[in-house]
């Protein structure tokens, strides 16, 4: 065995110690998954199954670690970090969106609930396509978050509801000409 197969063991088996004895997630226990993250998603020869299973168990320990520290800050940070997991790694939508609505509810006051809003008419505008629901949420965002740093971003989204890849890159391309042009007059 090199070193890089015995340092993934005994992270292995760290991580199996914290969650198999039943015990509350901890910071260390996510600190050791999300190391097991990186050793697995680096390098070649990736094994995408054993992606999958950390990627699982990571999401879970942030959950769980939230559920069982409702006052800590650090658990609506945990949560959207375990909601990006389940929506871009594992593609699920529902799971994601779920955690979403968990951190807007359960954690208002945070930063996260912000950006959780933001992603939620993200995630309805570019993924599942419902323009109409984009719309709403991104209207609602900048209702509740008006100086926020996506407020800029959430006009955007709005403004171009419904336009293509290739399109919005047209416009902007023809708007920096434009800008070019007035800026040399």
């Amino acid at each position: 065995m090199n070193s890089a197969q015995i340092k993934f063991v005994l992270i292995s088996l760290v991580t199996l110690l914290f969650m198999s004895c039943g015990k509350p997630s901890t910071k260390e226990s996510i600190e050791a998954l999300e190391a097991k993250f990186k050793e697995v998603t680096s390098g070649n020869g990736i094994n995408h199954e054993e992606v999958k299973e950390v990627i699982l168990e990571l999401a879970a320990a942030y959950e769980s670690y939230a559920a069982e520290n409702t006052q800590d800050p650090s658990s609506s940070e945990f949560l959207y970090k375990s909601a990006e997991l389940y929506e871009t790694n594992m593609m699920d939508i529902g799971k994601a969106m779920e955690i979403f609505d968990k951190i807007i509810n359960d954690y208002p006051e945070s930063e996260r609930a912000a950006d959780a809003l933001f992603k939620k008419g993200y995630v309805y505008h570019n993924t599942l396509k419902d323009l109409n629901k984009a719309r709403e949420i991104y209207l609602t965002f900048l209702e509740k978050y008006p100086d926020h740093e996506l407020a800029s971003s959430a006009k955007f989204e709005i403004d171009n509801l419904g336009v293509s890849a290739k399109d919005l890159l047209e416009k902007i391309q023809k708007s920096a000409v434009e800008d070019s042009v007035s800026a040399q007059q």
